[in-house]
């Protein structure tokens, strides 16, 4: 098992009239809980957040915010039902999060202003389709056995990309599903920490033969990444991104390797699952799953 998924199930204890988005709190939560049963992977996790860090945004895991069934809660009563999405992306990581971190929580857990009733890990949630596990050469093994040309993908927190101004020192959010930024976000994370390599052009071959064909339920959305400053903030799309795979082998420059790069497309689509999409995924943006 190199790739985990799961969810931690939260009840709160107490009523809040304002919640919202809690990305950054569930990260100092996890990093604590982490800190607790093992500091020196803490320690390196925490490293990992150093902005002045080129590696910055390639963590091996992912988090989501807090969520109320199927949404972000503006506010919580006391016994409302609510959980977080843990994903890791290493083989280290993920045994150490099912075999020690999700057993040992402390059952009680401060998230901003709320303390929740964490519930007992359920190692038999294997049905949830929020949870899962994988390596990454089964995933290579499923997307070469497959013919699909179609990746289906569903965003379900708000996705951003960053860009940098050329003429001054500013980054911009990039709130849009472009092929080359989409699928290039996935290669860099599977690049930093699988060893299965990929092809150098991959970037040449989605820029020539994938296409957005379908768009679903797109919208745009502002997240306050901290309650105290308004100018953490990060727009982001979420919705539903049909991308397909132009071409053929005699319909393409890469000839007899355009099914191998297609099945590289595809396989890029089911680690979306693990590792997310684009930019701040520790802090429950970008949040992927493959319809």
């Amino acid at each position: 098992m190199d790739l985990l998924s799961t969810v931690v199930q939260l009840r709160a204890r107490q009523s809040i009239s304002t919640f919202g988005y809690a990305g950054r709190q569930v990260q100092a939560w996890f990093l604590r809980e982490i800190g607790r049963m093992a500091p020196e992977l803490a320690a390196h996790l925490h490293s990992a957040n150093d902005p002045s860090d080129a590696q910055a945004d390639r963590r091996p895991y992912t988090l989501s915010t807090v969520y109320k069934g199927p949404g972000v809660p503006r506010s919580l009563e006391e016994g409302d039902w609510c959980w977080v999405r843990i994903t890791a992306l290493t083989t280290d990581l993920s045994h150490f999060l099912q075999d020690a971190f999700l057993r040992n929580l402390l059952p009680v857990a401060r998230i901003g202003q709320v303390e929740f009733d964490i519930i007992p890990w359920n190692p038999e949630n294997s049905g949830d389709p929020r949870c899962g596990c994988q390596t990454y050469a089964g995933i290579t093994r499923c997307a070469v056995e497959s013919d699909e040309i179609r990746i289906r993908l569903k965003y379900t927190s708000p996705t951003t990309f960053k860009e940098r101004s050329k003429n001054v020192d500013i980054e911009k959010d990039v709130p849009l599903p472009n092929p080359d930024q989409v699928i290039g976000s996935y290669v860099r994370q599977w690049c930093q920490f699988s060893n299965i390599p990929l092809p150098e052009d991959i970037g040449e071959f989605v820029d020539e033969c994938l296409v957005v064909s379908e768009l679903k339920n797109i919208q745009t959305e502002r997240v306050q990444l901290s309650y105290s400053d308004p100018n953490r903030a990060v727009t982001g799309f979420t919705g539903e991104v049909t991308f397909r795979i132009l071409g053929s082998s005699s319909k393409s420059h890469f000839g007899e390797d355009w099914a191998d790069y297609a099945a590289v497309v595809r396989a890029m689509g089911l680690f979306s699952f693990f590792c997310g999409t684009g930019r701040r995924t520790t802090l429950g943006l970008g949040q992927t799953h493959m319809q």
